[in-house]
């Protein structure tokens, strides 16, 4: 009789857990999908334009062109990643590499950029250009007063790393990398983690993008 009602006990235990687990991946998905209308509004007010979507909104997020683009950029899409909301142990083994929210915009220039500059959270300019065609025409820079390194390139780079030091400034806890480089098609990258971002501020930021653009484009 124990042992019976020992193993129902087992199984009833099992059995609610394995309920709230869906529950709570329901919920989580539920919760990403609103988080992705409300990203998707702001969004559409701060860019003075309108997302046009490519993918979603999902639980996973989702990818959209804003039209008409923010000047000066000819093309500028938003794609917006939510955590894989049913990898509940993946996320719990592996915090570190399970990102809750990221938020990358890649714009395209209508020329190739007059200054250029490189930047990524924990990982060095000279790393990240590698051996790349001109690499030893970068030069490297650095914010001494935040620890932050970073590359440059063209002959008047001071508007472009006044908009970067702008950015550090502001949104410093949020970002991940900057990139605005003539090699790469399209040639500006900017990638935040959104966790504890307050979304408001993504007017000031997608004002920040623009300066960005029209600094590199600065001869």
């Amino acid at each position: 009789m124990l042992d019976l009602l020992s193993n129902r006990f087992v199984l009833t235990s099992i059995v609610a857990l394995l309920l709230l687990l869906v529950l709570a991946v329901v919920a989580a998905r539920v919760q990403a999908r609103r988080r992705s209308q409300v990203l998707l509004g702001l969004l559409n007010e701060s860019a003075r334009g309108q997302v046009v979507l490519l993918r979603g909104p999902d639980a996973g997020g989702f990818v959209g062109a804003i039209q008409p683009p923010p000047e000066p950029f000819l093309h500028f899409v938003v794609d917006y990643r939510f955590a894989q909301t049913y990898d509940l142990v993946g996320q719990l083994l592996n915090p570190l590499t399970h990102h809750a929210e990221r938020l990358l915009f890649v714009a395209k220039l209508p020329v190739r950029p007059a200054a250029e500059l490189i930047w990524q959270a924990g990982q060095s300019p000279g790393r990240a250009l590698g051996q790349r065609e001109r690499s030893q025409l970068w030069v490297l820079r650095r914010l001494d007063f935040i620890n932050v390194q970073y590359a440059v390139r063209g002959a008047n780079t001071g508007a472009i790393e006044h908009v970067f030091l702008d950015l550090q400034t502001r949104f410093r806890p949020f970002l991940v990398k900057i990139s605005v480089q003539g090699d790469a098609d399209p040639e500006c990258t900017v990638v935040l983690q959104l966790a504890r971002f307050n979304l408001q501020e993504l007017p000031a930021l997608i004002t920040s993008l623009r300066a960005v653009g029209r600094a590199a484009l600065r001869n």
